[in-house]
This record gives structure tokens, sequence and C-alpha cells, in this order.
């Protein structure tokens, strides 16, 4: 489904009527147009990524150059790349391997999660974050998390097939004596209607709870966080490549990273986006404290293996020798 729709105008056009001699009036010429690819692998805040993309893209015509922006899915991708398809940019999560060598260098970044080998092949352009969440008149949550020995009880895991929520709590130091494992929606149902629980969620949670009316707490996981949509150049052409370079600079500036809130999801310059009076709130989340995450380029195998090992193991401080060889040190 394309997101950003261009109606290409031809170079030269006709007027339904002209005086004496009809000749072509001469419209406005592009250089060349750019696909950017959008795979979501994680709920977001608010609204569309894609769309928050195509509308960036749209901002950028005077260069002379069009952004088309497609939303794909994980299989979809990697059905396209079979067919010989290739983009000029793909906006992706963890678990999208399929575009792995297809990603052309990048200046280097002091992100270190698109990082392989010392060279970066992807930056992130925004971020979600874990946060443990009970209702405001649960005060589980707060006495466990103050306790010496934090443990917050039974807690309700969103989760979906690309993520590893539990790696959050584990490298936060926080415990729990029990834990159910529901896709988003489903956990999100289930802690709006059942009394006595704590939710393990996301950014788009609090979102919903906000919109919802529900009073509530949310404490900020933020040991482990693989909620990273990256963006990377996978074009062939040099020009292409330089114009991709300028787009990926212009999502990283201030003007676009102000812009974030609008879709409910952090910055990836770092700066603090937790503000009221109309921007989203985000509960003193703070990215940059995170210790780890998992790169991009991990296959869904490996999450699907990593998350078998969580899921099995209580939720305590302990995380083994497999999954540990899965996390990348931001540091």
């Amino acid at each position: 489904m394309t997101v950003a729709i261009v109606v290409f105008t031809p170079l030269f056009a006709f007027p339904e009527s002209v005086k004496g001699e009809e000749k072509p009036i001469k419209t406005e010429e592009y250089k060349f147009v750019l696909t950017l690819w959008n795979i979501d692998v994680f709920e977001g805040g608010m609204g569309s990524r894609a769309d928050f993309l195509a509308a960036r893209a749209n901002e950028r015509t005077d260069d002379g150059i069009i952004i088309l922006v497609k939303s794909h899915t994980p299989e979809s991708v990697k059905k396209s790349i079979e067919n010989g398809e290739i983009p000029d940019m793909v906006s992706f999560g963890v678990g999208v391997d399929s575009v792995r060598l297809l990603c052309r260098e990048l200046p280097s970044s002091d992100f270190k999660g698109g990082v392989i080998g010392g060279k970066t092949y992807a930056v992130p352009w925004c971020f979600g974050g874990y946060y443990l969440i009970a209702k405001q008149a649960d005060n589980r949550l707060i006495e466990g998390l103050n306790s010496k020995n934090a443990n917050v009880g039974s807690v309700i895991v969103s989760q979906n097939s690309y993520n590893l929520p539990v790696l959050a709590m584990k490298t936060s130091g926080v415990t729990a004596t029990a834990a159910e494992y529901l896709s988003p929606m489903d956990a999100y149902l289930k802690f709006v209607t059942k009394d006595g629980n704590v939710l393990l969620g996301t950014q788009r949670d609090l979102r919903r709870l906000e919109k919802r009316g529900v009073a509530f707490t949310a404490y900020p996981l933020t040991g482990f966080s693989d909620l990273c949509q990256y963006i990377a150049v996978t074009t062939k052409g040099d020009e292409k490549y330089r114009a991709c370079l300028d787009f990926l600079r212009y999502i990283a500036s201030e003007k676009v990273q102000d812009k974030l809130w609008k879709i409910g999801m952090m910055r990836a310059d770092g700066k603090s986006d937790d503000k009221k009076g109309g921007k989203a709130e985000f509960y003193g989340y703070d990215f940059d404290k995170n210790k780890y995450t998992i790169s991009p380029f991990s296959g869904v195998d490996t999450v699907e293996e990593a998350k078998k090992i969580l899921n099995t193991q209580k939720i305590d401080d302990f995380i083994g020798d497999k999954v540990k060889n899965t996390l990348k040190n931001l540091r």
C-alpha cells in the first residue's frame, strides 16, 4: 500500500485552449524518484510511522527529488527482494534480516544498534520503550519497585513475534513471581478489564490508556529496549545514495525530531521529549539510560529462540548465555 501518493506530471503539458499555435508549456522537472519501504514490527505510539515519513518526504520537494513511501511486512519485503525489487531506503525494526545484505555503509553513529564489525549500516530515527504499568489504585507497583528486592508479583507481558520485553525487566533488576504472555492487544484488554494486575507494556499502551481515560502509574524500564525504528540506505546508484544521506540527515534534524511526539514516539537525538501541554508525555523515560539492545539484523528465528528461553524461566535477574549473545552493548 503506497502511502505517499504522487501524481507524475509530464515534462510538457498542453492547455485546453491556446490562442494561435499550440505549444507545450514546460512544467516542473524532477531529478529522480526514491523509494522508501517502511516495515513496522512493533506498535508505535499513535498514528502511522509510514505516514509520518511520507509527510516528511513531501516537505522536501524543493530539491527536485520525489520520495515514495510504501508500507511492507517482513514477509512481503522478503518476497519482493526475492523477486528482484530493491528499494532505495528501508525503515525497519528488529527481525527484518532480509535487508541486511542490501544495506550500504553509512557515516558513523554513536548509537551502536546498527553497527556491525565497527561499521554503521542502519541508524535509528525514533524509539519506543518498555514500562511496568499499574492502575492508580494499585500500589503494588511502586511499593515493589521501591523495595530492595523489586518484585511486582504477577505480570501480564505484552509480546509480539519480534520483541523481547522480558529482557527490559531482567536488565532493570525487576522480578515477578508469575507471568502471562499475550499479544499486545489481548494484554492491554486484560489489563484494563481485570483488577490487581501489572502490565509489562510499551508507549502504545500509555496512549491507549490516556485515550480511554484510565488512571495509571507507569514505571520506565531502561535497561534494554529493542523498540528502535531504524533507517538504512539500500540504493545501488551513487547519486541516489547521496540523496538518501540528505534525507537521513533531514530525518535526524531538530525540525523533524521535534515532531515525533505527534505519533507518540520518542526522539532519536537523545533530547528529552517528556512534555505536557499538547506534546506526548513519556513518564520519565530516558532512552539514553538503556544499556542494551539487539541488532536490527537479527532474524526472527534468533528472537524466537531467545524468547523461548526467557519465557520458561522465572523473571529474575538471570540471563542465560544464549540470550546474552544476542545483546548489543550500547556503551
